[in-house]
């Protein structure tokens, strides 16, 4: 049970080191690459569940203490790692929030630009006369 234990105990901490790593990123720049973060996560979650459904098949049906002990503290930090999940989410949504803000004011500005341009029913140039 101690290999199985350590086993997942690897690739628990490298999805939190990942996990604090993107929320750094999307904490701190203002156009973090969302698309190579989501390819990082989605592999570092299917190595987890590997280990996962590894140490689950290994551990006895018998259930001694230790066991017991082992499964309680990998659910406890299984529980954190979703609810750190759950904060990347907010602060993807927040970024995605952000993007479309700025896009829909990109596209106001280009419209108003759009504007002053001539057109063929419109004057090239503008003429102030009193």
């Amino acid at each position: 049970m101690k290999d199985s234990a350590e086993h997942i105990s690897t690739p628990c901490s490298e999805y939190e080191n990942l996990q604090n790593r993107h929320l750094d990123l999307l904490r701190t720049e203002q156009l973090p690459d969302l698309a190579q973060m989501t390819i990082e996560r989605r592999n570092a979650s299917e190595k987890l569940k590997r280990a996962i459904n590894e140490f689950i098949s290994t551990t006895d049906q018998s259930e001694s203490l230790s066991d017991s002990q082992k499964m309680e503290d990998l659910k406890q930090r299984l529980g954190l790692i979703l609810r750190v999940d759950e904060t990347i989410g907010i602060e993807i949504q927040r970024h995605k929030s952000q993007l479309e803000k700025s896009l829909k004011h990109l596209k106001h500005g280009k419209t108003t630009l759009e504007r002053y341009r001539p057109s063929k029913d419109r004057p090239k140039f503008i003429s102030i006369s009193r």
